[in-house]
């Protein structure tokens, strides 16, 4: 992490695409280690049926609603994160899903 931090102060604002990419990467690592922290509590259990359950809230939201965000379609199904992008990932690896970036996030839609 000290790396990235490193990195991301010592980044050139002229080359935004490599500032995200470090500022993403921060966001990750922190994001990892607290998930790493509740988990090693067993804070953190998920079944496959609430995945599928989050996968419905999503394809729902995206039927009702049309192509959304990844961030109004977290705030349209009010799932915790790592919940939603699981749901995500088991609608794009039965290929229901398309995305299309979109300045800085990316517009989610059904295939």
């Amino acid at each position: 992490m000290t790396s990235i931090m490193i990195s991301l102060a010592t980044a050139s604002l002229s080359q935004p695409e490599i500032f995200d990419r470090l500022l993403r990467r921060a966001a990750a690592h922190c994001w990892l280690e607290r998930f790493k922290s509740q988990t090693s509590k067993g804070a953190f259990t998920v079944s496959y049926d609430q995945i599928g359950e989050t996968a419905g809230a999503v394809w729902e939201a995206l039927s009702k609603d049309g192509p959304l965000t990844f961030a109004a379609l977290m705030e349209e199904v009010n799932a915790p994160q790592s919940l939603f992008f699981m749901a995500i990932g088991w609608l794009s690896r039965e290929e229901k899903l398309q995305f299309e970036p979109a300045g800085g996030d990316y517009v989610v839609r059904l295939a």
